[in-house]
């Protein structure tokens, strides 16, 4: 009998000892810190090229001690929004992480892959003093404010001579003509400068800032010449001494 009843108080000890170490890892891998990484919904399906939003992500939490070099890997979920408004290159089937190697962009040697075959680029030089280039991306849509040309400049070269000098109408408050402007465009962005990126991208890869005074933009080639409107806007930059011109920027919604 009492055999029996040492053997039911061991079983029980052993038992609460097995309670108490499974409640105690269990406190310990809850306690334990995490990383969340940025997740594609399994809901979500995305095709090349298709723009991230932010209901297409959610965080996804995993052990300090398990991540091993993920994090070196995989941007964490507080980068999230440096990848909202970012387009896929690569198809995504849902439950997938996002990582850096999908968020790269194309080198900027490589503008000429984001041509059709009857685009061109070209480039605008812009006014700094009246632009904030770093709310301006590579795929928004733009257009510029220029100066109006003369009918002569604005139609064509002038009759008398295909060597004299394109009538020049320079920036002078005492000039009415030269308050008189017109906006040409919109125009697919290529570039800002040399960023080929957001700016918050740009940083996160410790890429220096450089000169945003310029456009790349991308225009249509038909047969020898440009279409006519970029036509008339290099003919009115040229005309104003290829000053920078004013840019407005459109709603995305327009893509």
């Amino acid at each position: 009998m009492r055999g029996l009843m040492g053997l039911t108080i061991a079983a029980a000890l052993g038992l609460a000892g097995a309670v108490c170490n499974w409640l105690y890892l269990d406190s310990l891998a809850r306690s334990e810190a995490r990383l969340a990484f940025i997740g594609v919904r399994p809901d979500v399906r995305l095709n090349i090229g298709e723009q991230f939003k932010a209901d297409h992500f959610e965080p996804v939490e995993i052990p300090r001690t398990r991540t091993g070099n993920l994090q070196d890997a995989a941007p964490l979920w507080s980068a999230r929004d440096a990848v909202i408004g970012l387009r896929a290159n690569r198809p995504y089937a849902g439950g997938e992480l996002i990582l850096r190697q999908d968020l790269t962009t194309p080198a900027q040697e490589d503008v000429a892959a984001l041509l059709a075959d009857d685009e061109a680029a070209r480039w605008v030089p812009i006014d700094p003093r009246a632009v904030i280039p770093e709310q301006i991306n590579p795929g928004d849509l733009v257009s510029f404010e220029v100066p109006r040309l003369p009918r002569s400049t604005a139609d064509g070269p002038p009759a008398e001579s295909p060597t004299t000098p394109p009538t020049v109408i320079l920036p002078d408050s005492a000039n009415p003509a030269a308050r008189d402007v017109e906006i040409i465009g919109p125009f697919r962005v290529l570039a800002v400068g040399a960023r080929r990126e957001r700016p918050n991208i740009q940083q996160a890869r410790g890429r220096l800032a450089s000169n945003e005074n310029t456009i790349t933009i991308a225009v249509r080639v038909q047969k020898d010449a440009v279409e006519p409107r970029a036509a008339r806007l290099f003919d009115a930059v040229r005309a104003s001494g290829s000053q920078g011109v004013y840019v407005l920027l459109h709603s995305a919604k327009m893509n």
